[in-house]
């Protein structure tokens, strides 16, 4: 079985601690084909992009690594961009200075840059929160470059940590309507993200539910990704993700190289 992961987490990013060589063995190990690195690039109002991620020193080495573990292991330059439109014009220098192979586009930080994983659900009321996510993530999914979008339903993880509250998706059905219909418009995809498995919690990022509405509505480009952040994490649910994929109504995976999908059949 030709064996993915499309998001991970190594030294250069800000929450990781994984020196990439490290990365490559533990995929290896674990029956892996292919990876995709895909370091932190959140984008802030006020700062440039090398604020949070030492671009240069990342992808020189991701070259050498590529070169490296060629014949063993496919490795591909990627990134998860976080918020481009907090800062338009910094953050399209970022895509002009480094040609990828792969873009995941997430929503963390909104309003004064604050990250949703931030608040004291407590105390606010998680409606309010939810729906500027789900109108940031349209404008991300509308208006700037990504190849998939990394774990549409991303505050509801919190929100279920501190409220025990899972919020229900069928409330944001139209506004997920919306998004997935543009996301297709422009021929990109989404990931379904498995770091909550992965860390035992149970659940993905998509829910089955709206892994369901997006193949539903014609949506056929989707990566698989631990969203890994330690070695532990590397390609561990892999071979379960692929079975979710398939539950959903999913035939096929896909993979980039320079930012192109190819589909790989679901076995």
């Amino acid at each position: 079985m030709y064996l993915v992961d499309y998001h991970m987490h190594s030294k250069y990013s800000f929450d990781g601690e994984c020196e990439l060589r490290d990365i490559c063995e533990t995929a290896i190990k674990r029956g892996l084909s292919e990876i995709a690195i895909t370091d932190h690039m959140d984008i802030y109002s006020d700062k440039p992009y090398g604020y949070i991620l030492d671009c240069a020193n990342l992808y020189q080495e991701l070259s050498d690594i590529k070169e490296e573990y060629s014949g063993r292991l496919k490795v591909l330059a990627g990134v998860e961009y976080g918020q481009p439109q907090a800062n338009k014009e910094t953050a399209l220098q970022f895509i002009k200075d480094y040609p990828l192979d792969f873009i995941i586009g997430s929503i963390h930080n909104m309003w004064d840059d604050k990250d949703a994983y931030d608040y004291d659900y407590n105390k606010t009321e998680y409606h309010v929160v939810y729906d500027g996510y789900m109108e940031w993530l349209y404008t991300l999914a509308d208006e700037y470059e990504y190849d998939v979008l990394g774990h549409v339903t991303y505050p509801s993880r919190y929100i279920y940590e501190q409220t025990g509250v899972r919020v229900d998706m069928r409330e944001y059905r139209e506004k997920y309507v919306r998004i997935f219909q543009r996301v297709i418009e422009r021929g990109r995809g989404i990931e379904l993200n498995l770091s909550g498995i992965a860390r035992g919690h149970n659940d993905t990022m998509p829910d089955m539910y709206l892994l369901k509405l997006y193949r539903e509505l014609g949506g056929e480009i989707i990566t698989l990704g631990s969203d890994a952040h330690i070695l532990e994490h590397v390609g561990l649910v892999t071979e379960k993700g692929c079975e979710i994929l398939k539950e959903a109504g999913f035939q096929y995976l896909t993979t980039y190289e320079n930012r192109i999908p190819k589909f790989l059949k679901l076995e």
